[in-house]
Parts: C-alpha cells; structure tokens; sequence
C-alpha cells in the first residue's frame, strides 16, 4: 500500500513538471516568433536622420510595402548633403528632405519584372527662401502601373529631374526662385507608357522647363511666372490618335514656348499674359504633325510673336494677340486638307498674320488697329477651293490674298510677308544622374567610415 502511494505521488509530480515545461515552450516559441515577425516588421522601414553638413545616407531596399525617409538638415549651414534610396518592389514610398545648399538626393525604383507598382517618391529641398541654392533631385521609376513623383524646391539655380516609364504615373515639380531647371521624361522604353501626367510650375525669373512624353493619352502642364522663362514639350504617340495635351501658361515678358507633337488627336495650347500691364517680346512656337490636331495660342503686349506649324489633314490653329499690342506677328503654316486657321489682332498698331494653308482649306484673319498687315495664302496641288476672309478695322492697313489652283505657278509665286525663322530655346537636356558612391568613401573633407 506505501509503494503504491508513492508510485501515485511520484507520477502527478512527474506529469506536474512536464506540463510546465510543455507551457514553457509555447511561451518561449511565441516569444520568439513575436521577435522574428517583429524583426521582419522592421526590415521594411528605414529611417535616416542628420544634422550638419556633409552628410551621406545610402538605402537599399528590395520587397514590398517598403518605406524609406531620410532627413538631412544643417539649419542655415551650407549643406552638401547627399542621399541615395534604391528599391526594388512593389508599393515602396521614399522621401528625402533635405535643408540649405548644395544637397543631392537620388532615388530609384524599379527595374523589375514583373514591373513594380504604386510606388511614390517625396523629395523636398530647400526650404530656406533665398537663402537656399543649387539643390539637385533625380528620381527613376521604371516600368509598372500608378508611380507619384513630387518634386518640392525653394531658392535659385536649383534642379529637378524625373523619368518614368509605365502607365498613369504622375510627375508634380514645383520650383520657386530663379535660374531653375527641371527635366521631365515620360517614355515607353521596353514599356508602354499611357496615361501619364506631368506638371511644372516654376516662379521666378529665368528658369528652364524641359519635357517629353512618349506614348498615347499623356497630359503635360508647364506653369511659369515672371520674366525671360523658357518652356521646351514634346509629345510623340505610338498611334494615329494619340489624344495627348500640352500646355504652357507663362505671365510677364521675354517668356519663351515650344509645343512639338506627333501623331493624331493632340492638343497644344499656349497663353501668354502679364499679371501686371502687358507683356513684351514674348514668343510661341507650335508644331504638330499628324491629323485632327488643335494648336491655340493666346498673347497680349509688345512684340509678341507666335509660330504655328501643322502637317496633316482635318487640323485647326487659331492665334488671338490682345491688350492694344504693337509690333505683333503671327507666322502659320498648314500643309494637308480639310484644315482651318484663323487669327486676331486686337487693338494694336504695327502688327502682321501672315498665313500659308494648302488643299480645300478656310482661313481668317481679324485686325483692328492702324498700320497692320495681313497676307493669305492658299495654294492647291489639284484638290477642291478655298474659302480665305481678311477683316481690318482701322487707318492705313493692308491686306494680301493669294489664292494659286491647280495652273498656279508654284515657282513663280510666293509669299513676301514670313518673319524670322523658329527660335532655339536651348531648355536643358536631361540632368546627369547624382552619384553619391558607396556609402563610406572619404567625403569632401577627407573623411571617411
């Protein structure tokens, strides 16, 4: 009977230590799961925070829902800061924010397959007024659908660079100050890039737009207020109908606009109005090559002068100078059937239209003012008639119209009334890439890892 109660006690107390040590196992396997789930939690977020100057920060990221965000401040110091994010995956965000001068931030997604997502990039530089300058952002996102690219710069001679390749990315650079430069590219590559948006607002004097976007149904804005701004876009389609717009809007005087697009469908519109009195010397220059295109331009003041160019079939162009201006001119050109041109000159003194259209064409021209000068041209290769109107309402005015049918002779007759030729804006070319090295190279002040 003794044996027997002993062999009992020992057994509870042998099942007693191994259900405590069975509980001791789940709690330190939960421990040490909640670590490692806890551990890869944090794999997927970095962030970078500095304070001085000279500063390096080196990301590389692959996987998805990544986040990077890098802070490099020096309050009203030089700068000379410099970050450098790479990721790899889909919906990653970055964000570099970056204080004072001289700062470089680079940021790269993509170059995948299949091609990343929803990616978003924030870069942000300056932030000191005037006291900021000479701050460059480059980002690439490459392939895949619905990348964000915004590009925020305060200061003078800063730069902005952006490139995409995919479907419905948008581009948002905005750039306060003067002498700044921003370069966008919207192109398919070994993609197909639709749907994309770009827009640049640039206030100030002196600054450079750059843009091109390749591919159908693209939209592109360049903003620019004040004096001597220079706007460059370029749109190509991979179709007939592209359905892209472009659109340049620019105040005060010595601004300069270039709209070239290819392919059908497009829309290119041009406004270029001081915020205060009206503007002097501005220029416009629109070529579109392609069918069912619309070029419209809007000026007031001085010494404006619009170009438009169109080759193709079923295109309009109108031109509308305003605000009593003087010495005005207007320079279009069609080429092809079924098109339409029509010009304004409103109030002013001393202006010129001159219009050239081949085949089965309607052109107008409406001046009011004294001394102004209109020349009609409508030539036709063997097509149908013309229908050509010229409207002048003031003193000492003069009106041209030359229409040549299919016996006309091309060699022989001309027109006497063109102006200069297109302008070379020189807006800048693609920023080089921002190459920061490894991440612990010696620095500018002989400084290492």
């Amino acid at each position: 009977m003794y044996v027997e109660i002993c062999i009992e006690i020992f057994l509870y107390i042998y099942n007693a230590i191994n259900q405590y040590i069975f509980n001791m196992k789940k709690v330190i396997f939960g421990a040490a799961a909640l670590l490692f789930s806890g551990a890869l939690m944090a794999q997927n977020t970095s962030n970078s925070t500095q304070s001085g100057e000279d500063q390096r920060v080196y990301v590389r990221q692959a996987g998805t829902a990544l986040m990077s965000t890098v802070d490099q401040s020096n309050g009203s110091g030089d700068g000379y800061n410099l970050a450098k994010i790479w990721q790899r995956g889909d919906q990653n965000t970055s964000g570099v924010t970056q204080l004072g001068t001289n700062n470089q931030a680079s940021v790269l997604q993509g170059i995948t397959f299949p091609e990343p997502n929803n990616n978003t990039v924030t870069v942000n530089q300056g932030t000191n007024n005037d006291a900021s300058l000479d701050n460059k952002a480059y980002v690439e996102q490459h392939g895949g659908n619905n990348s964000q690219t915004t590009i925020t710069q305060d200061g003078d001679a800063n730069e902005a660079y952006s490139h995409q390749d995919g479907v419905m990315g948008n581009v948002d650079i905005t750039q306060n100050g003067s002498t700044n430069a921003s370069a966008v590219w919207q192109n398919f590559g070994d993609y197909t890039a639709t749907g994309n948006a770009a827009t640049m607002d640039q206030s100030g004097t002196s600054n450079n737009s750059y843009a091109v976007q390749n591919g159908n149904g693209n939209t592109l804005s360049s903003t620019q207020s004040g004096m001597g701004n220079k706007s460059d876009q370029s749109q190509n389609s991979i179709g007939a109908a592209a359905g892209n717009n472009a659109t340049v809007t620019q105040s005060s005087s010595g601004n300069k606009a270039k709209q070239v697009q290819v392919g059908g469908g497009n829309s290119a519109n041009a406004v270029q109005h001081a915020v205060t009195g009206p503007g002097v010397n501005n220029y416009v220059e629109q070529n579109q090559i392609g069918n069912d295109n619309t070029a419209y331009s809007d000026q007031d003041g001085d010494g404006g002068r619009v170009r438009q160019d169109q080759t193709g079939n079923d295109n309009n162009a109108t031109v509308n100078q305003y605000a009593a201006g003087a010495g005005n001119a207007v320079y279009q050109r069609q080429m092809g059937s079924n098109n339409t041109i029509t010009s304004g000159q409103f109030g002013g003194a001393g202006n010129l239209a001159s219009t050239y259209q081949d085949d089965l064409n309607m052109g107008s021209t409406s001046q009011t003012g004294n001394d102004n000068q209109a020349l009609l041209v409508q030539k036709s290769q063997g097509g149908l008639g013309h229908m050509a109107s010229i409207i002048q309402n003031g003193d000492r005015n003069m009106a041209d119209v030359l229409q040549l049918g299919p016996g006309g002779d091309f060699s022989a007759d001309g027109e006497q009334c063109d102006f200069q030729a297109p302008e070379i804006l020189n807006c800048p070319t693609p920023l080089p890439e921002i190459s920061i090295g490894a991440p612990c190279t010696s620095s500018s002040s002989g400084s290492g890892c």
